[in-house]
């Protein structure tokens, strides 16, 4: 007899009681004016990445504030959530991205789950896999979809190199523009993504909030002491930090060159906290740049330690052209650091050139020659610091989140009620 026969034939009650104890849901009383919101993403612990540090930001936020959060992502072979309210898929392994597991969202086991659960709101952070299942889910259950576009997709698509570039980054935009039009509201990070999606064809409701969010008070308690004497670099050596996951996309290829140029003859370190799939090749090019022995490179690092390593620093650079909004740049704001950067998609919007930071086009000679102004000039970089460090208060993690409440609560006054039956 299989599964499906079994499943008819217990009935819609012992199905559901199965399903609970399967995703190990408990029936709980919650506060009138508390949310409960699914959360969808493609990426999740134990990967790390800015998509990963904006959701494990605004769950602990939103708990915080009284309301409830449920996140729905892949399985990573090996690892085990401390958290109870994290369910995972299957997944199996993406060719060419170890660390990045396709989940397989098989929807009808997953269903009276989430009715168990009493979800107010299904809020999406890809349109891929997981994403289909939170659109799922929300039709499902008659719940307001809202889809946070955190990454240019169309920049990712050398990871797929089945067919041309320009016929993947065309369809994926394609398929990312209809997929926001299937939703109650689109989170997007920075002005430049909404008007990029707007541009492209959008017509459901776009907000601007930005994914970037922290505990302020987390920046008053970091530990610099630590750093230098354990990484082998001088005391007394201008020290630059870079941070990100180290990907073709994010272009630190061009950040080692400038700052081959910018530490020309000085004792200058470059610190590049992070890892990823291009970590090796960087290595290379460090080396043929002859810069070798004054670049580190980390590896991984736990979030607390990569925030330690901002404070022990001079001033932050950063290359990539593709951010949405650019949490590394934020964080090294808050951390009291002035930037060095190019100043591309919403990093332009982060930072303002000449007042908490200087910003480049992709050119690693204008890049390097932002990165020297700053080395030699240390009126500059405490004025841009101090600068930046209040900008950064815009982001604080409470503010941001409640606001994105409010932005659940009228996306469910809007959408219409009519949940599928089992």
């Amino acid at each position: 007899m299989t599964s499906r026969t079994i499943d008819r034939l217990a009935g819609p009650g012992v199905r559901r009681a199965r399903d609970e104890r399967r995703w190990n849901i408990e029936r709980m009383p919650y506060g009138g004016d508390a949310v409960r919101v699914g959360v969808f993403s493609d990426s999740y612990l134990p990967r790390i990445s800015g998509v990963v540090r904006s959701i494990e930001a605004l769950v602990a936020e939103l708990r915080r504030q009284g309301h409830q959060a449920a996140i729905f992502a892949p399985a990573y072979p090996g690892y085990r959530d401390a958290d109870p309210d994290v369910v995972r898929f299957p997944s199996v392994r993406a060719p060419g991205v170890p660390d990045f597991p396709l989940a397989i969202p098989v929807a009808r086991r997953f269903t009276a789950g989430l009715r168990a659960r009493n979800l107010s709101v299904i809020h999406t952070h890809s349109p891929f896999l997981m994403g289909t299942a939170g659109l799922y889910a929300a039709r499902r259950l008659g719940l307001p979809l809202v889809f946070t576009h955190h990454t240019m997709y169309s920049e990712y698509v050398h990871y797929v190199p089945i067919v041309s570039q320009r016929f993947s980054r065309e369809v994926v935009t394609r398929y990312t523009i209809r997929y926001c039009n299937r939703c109650s509201l689109v989170v997007a990070p920075s002005h430049a993504v909404r008007n990029w999606l707007l541009a492209r064809g959008v017509t459901a409701r776009v907000e601007v909030l930005a994914t970037a969010g922290f505990d302020l008070d987390r920046f008053d308690r970091l530990d610099p002491h630590w750093v230098r004497p354990r990484l082998g670099i001088p005391s007394g050596a201008p020290l630059v930090i870079t941070v990100g996951r180290l990907a073709r996309e994010k272009r630190f290829d061009v950040l080692l060159a400038a700052f081959a140029m910018a530490a020309l003859g000085t004792p200058a370190r470059l610190l590049v906290v992070g890892g990823g799939p291009e970590a090796a090749a960087l290595r290379r090019v460090a080396a043929e740049r002859g810069i070798t022995g004054q670049v580190i490179f980390t590896g991984p690092l736990d979030h607390d330690r990569v925030l330690d390593c901002y404070a022990a620093a001079d001033l932050f650079a950063f290359s990539s052209p593709t951010e949405t909004q650019g949490l590394v740049v934020v964080e090294a704001m808050a951390a009291g650091l002035p930037v060095a950067a190019v100043g591309a998609g919403g990093v332009s919007e982060v930072v303002s050139d000449g007042l908490t930071g200087l910003l480049t086009g992709l050119d690693a000679e204008a890049l390097g020659t932002a990165i020297r102004r700053l080395l030699g000039d240390e009126a500059l970089r405490s004025r841009l610091a101090a600068a930046g460090r209040t900008a950064a208060r815009a982001y604080a993690i409470k503010s941001l989140t409640e606001r994105l409440v409010g932005l659940y609560r009228q996306a469910a006054k809007v959408t219409p009620v009519v949940a599928a039956p089992d």
